[in-house]
């Protein structure tokens, strides 16, 4: 991915490791409910079907060409006029721990005890408390998915925990039907990973990004956690699971049902924030194909009277976010479906949100009424001007929390 704007060496996020000259591999890990294939001592193939049951484990990629030194790698990594792309390649993929669809660990508990032991660690050492979650979207192998989870990964400055969910894609632009199925299939294995990495990691939030038809799986999702802890309120759901930004990036789901599944677990995560384009041509096909408006390019008639109004009181709290991206003159968008890592201005903000938790204020968004008076986040045209500066400050404040926590 093109790197984001701000990464440069006074700047950068990769400044907050002490020390990131850590070869050039990206480690991060993954969960998913894709039927195994080819399993070997070292590594593991998945296939497009869905299975009954959830593995979790480790990835690792390497960058770049062999013999690249780290400083190689950082100096073509931010170059924002990169002649050729940087190829990741899949080294790697270890499962560790697999749980039935019903929850029950059916692999060593011991081994299952090391992986997480292991995610504790690195949480303990690393100044991001946070686990990032990220879905993929429609016709995405295991391969390209956990590849742009790796991206996330060092982007961050090697110093976030990303792991990947790979759901069953078909991996085929012609068989949407058929990812559109498997991302039903997928729901209970996605909740079920968010309640173990709860109850097993102490990870101070988790946090989801959801790019395209990967919001098929999540908001559903999110929307049944009233029905799976049924004795719960919400904010003890809320404090059980402690789910903190949830990212919706171009999200290809039917914009009414969204709305009725929003009000379900708005109350039981940290923040929403969607990102849309009103000019998405991917989105457009979709609405075309299930006769439905997208979230990530919404038509507000399909909204009855009442939901209009629940949605407009929604984006006047600090709970929802809706960052109009497409109306967004100096980015330049277009029609594009990939914004949120394929341009610099989108990408940075989405990393300072993951790392920082910062309002869209604090990352230098401006906010901005539309016909209906929904208050939407735009980016201001000098947005790479004051962007250095507005990560100087939180790198700061991060670093001084982190020192806080050290010290307690």
């Amino acid at each position: 991915m093109p790197v984001p704007v701000g990464i440069e060496k006074e700047s950068s996020f990769f400044s907050l490791s002490e020390e990131n000259t850590d070869e050039n591999y990206l480690y991060t890990l993954y969960g998913t409910n894709r039927v195994p294939t080819g399993k070997t001592k070292s590594s593991v193939g998945y296939s497009i079907f869905p299975s009954g049951k959830l593995e979790l484990g480790f990835l690792v990629f390497s960058v770049g060409y062999e013999g690249m030194s780290w400083d190689d790698l950082y100096r073509e990594s931010v170059k924002m006029d990169r002649e050729d792309d940087l190829l990741l390649s899949l080294e790697y993929v270890r499962p560790m721990v697999e749980y039935d669809k019903y929850g029950r660990v059916s692999s060593s508990t011991e081994k299952a005890a090391g992986f997480f032991d292991t995610i504790n660690a690195t949480l303990k050492q690393s100044f991001d408390k946070d686990i990032t979650v990220y879905v993929h979207g429609a016709n995405s192998n295991f391969y390209r998915a956990t590849a742009q989870g790796a991206q996330l990964f060092h982007f961050t400055g090697h110093k976030s925990i990303i792991l990947t969910f790979s759901w069953p894609s078909a991996e085929n632009l012609l068989k949407y039907k058929t990812d559109v199925l498997h991302a039903k299939k997928t729901i209970t294995a996605f909740t079920k990973m968010l309640d173990i990495l709860a109850r097993r990691t102490d990870a101070r939030n988790i946090n989801i990004i959801a790019y395209s038809a990967g919001a098929q799986v999540v908001a559903p999702g999110l929307a049944s956690l009233h029905e799976i802890y049924p004795e719960l309120t919400s904010e003890e759901i809320l404090q059980k699971l402690r789910i903190g930004e949830v990212y919706f990036a171009a999200p290809d789901t039917a914009f009414q049902p969204f709305v009725e599944r929003y009000l379900n677990f708005r109350d039981i995560v940290g923040r929403t924030t969607i990102a849309l384009n009103r000019n998405d041509r991917i989105l457009l096909l979709s609405a075309l194909h299930n006769g439905a408006s997208r979230l990530g390019r919404p038509d507000v008639k399909d909204l009855t009277e009442k939901e209009v109004l629940i949605i407009l009181g929604a984006l006047m709290s600090a709970d929802l976010d809706v960052i109009d991206v497409g109306a967004s003159k100096a980015l330049q968008v277009g029609g594009g479906h990939d914004y949120w890592y394929n341009n610099p201005w989108v990408s940075s903000d989405l990393l300072m949100l993951l790392l920082f938790n910062a309002s869209p204020e604090e990352r230098g968004l401006e906010p901005a009424y539309n016909d209906a008076g929904a208050v939407l986040f735009h980016f201001p045209d000098n947005y790479a001007e004051i962007i250095p500066g507005l990560l100087w400050q939180q790198k700061k404040m991060m670093q001084q929390i982190f020192r806080q926590e050290e010290e307690q």
